[in-house]
């Protein structure tokens, strides 16, 4: 279900982000909505989709405190499951990037808004934009070879400082949170956009291990008219009133403990906690082809015969593309983990 949401996040065309993609040279996009597609798309992609990653922070972490690995088994794990994924991902979007626009360079130059700069052609800082990211001036700090993948560098780093992290919970619980909770509510980071999300929901997924209480007990005691009424306060005021980095995290805390007191109703629920199970070992993989690549051919292939030119059609391709590339991506992994298990392994992290 994260996974999926993620992709939500990542197709989302929004009158901002095309005017920002043409200011970087890419071509114009008709896209011509109303309030009513516009808020669709807002309340989906950036009010309950805005849980997935911070969740996924939340479990990686707990189930770490949980496991207690010795830090030398730990970083064989996480080397497995993190890095070599990291690595080979970037690796197979380098040589998609790097040699298509190498093509297209050649055979049609006005395609580009700036053929001349190649791979062969890239400096040090340019080779740590496309593969690690952490970038100064304009951006968000996401490895430009496919963004996504700052969740993956930014967990191997916090599985490399895990152990400071682990010590300060267990000696200074309270101080260390109120810390975190300051810099959620109050960082922002040219390099890392991310980073205080990312750290308070990691190091929370961590106390959670620790200290091993009943997280889903406890929300499952808050009432559904409670959670849904604080969630779409938060959202509204957010999105008119205020948007502040002090109001995104109450959003999107709202928005984790609504989802997991939804997950409740998928357990309870056979069917829906059966066919979940069977496609939870496809969530990395959906989460790694998703984009740029597939998500890209298939919103350039249905713009060509479906354009957004009016509101109706530009949810169409918002949800058209976005079911398209889930179905897709993860029929990809379903083949290749047949035709080829190790290969997805590989590719998944052992997953």
């Amino acid at each position: 279900m994260l996974a999926i949401l993620v992709v939500f996040i990542h197709n989302n065309y929004t009158v901002k982000s095309i005017v920002e993609s043409v200011e970087n040279g890419a071509k114009e996009i008709l896209f011509v909505p109303n309030a009513f597609s516009e808020w669709i798309q807002l309340f989906i992609s950036d009010g309950i989709a805005r849980c997935a990653v911070p969740l996924f922070f939340l479990f990686a972490a707990y189930l770490q405190a949980r496991k207690n690995d010795s830090y030398g088994t730990l970083l064989k794990k996480k080397s497995k499951l993190l890095l070599v994924p990291y690595i080979i991902w970037l690796g197979i979007y380098f040589i998609y990037f790097g040699l298509l626009k190498i093509l297209v360079a050649k055979l049609n130059p006005s395609m580009l808004a700036n053929p001349d700069k190649t791979v062969f052609t890239y400096s040090a800082k340019d080779w740590i934009e496309c593969f690690i990211g952490y970038y100064s001036g304009a951006g968000d700090g996401n490895p430009k070879f496919a963004m996504q993948f700052w969740f993956v560098r930014d967990l191997i780093i916090f599985t490399l400082i895990s152990p400071v992290l682990i010590q300060l919970i267990k000696k200074i619980p309270s101080a260390f949170f109120v810390v975190i909770s300051l810099f959620l509510i109050c960082g922002n980071f040219s390099l890392n956009a991310h980073a205080s999300s990312a750290v308070f929901y990691y190091s929370m997924g961590l106390y959670w291990g620790i200290h091993d209480f009943n997280l889903f007990e406890k929300i499952d005691k808050i009432k559904w008219v409670e959670i849904i009424f604080i969630f779409l306060v938060a959202f509204i005021y957010y999105n008119i009133f205020s948007e502040t980095q002090f109001m995104s995290a109450f959003l999107t805390l709202a928005t984790c403990v609504l989802l997991l007191k939804f997950s409740n109703l998928i357990c309870k629920n056979e069917r829906a906690f059966k066919i979940s199970s069977c496609l939870n070992g496809f969530s990395f993989w959906l989460y790694a082809i998703h984009m740029p690549v597939l998500n890209d051919i298939l919103k350039r292939l249905w713009l060509k015969f479906l354009p957004m030119k009016n509101p109706f059609f530009c949810l169409v391709e918002y949800f058209g593309v976005t079911i398209l590339t889930i179905a897709i991506g993860t029929a990809l992994g379903i083949l290749l983990k047949k035709i080829c298990p190790k290969l997805f392994a590989v590719l998944s992290g052992g997953r």
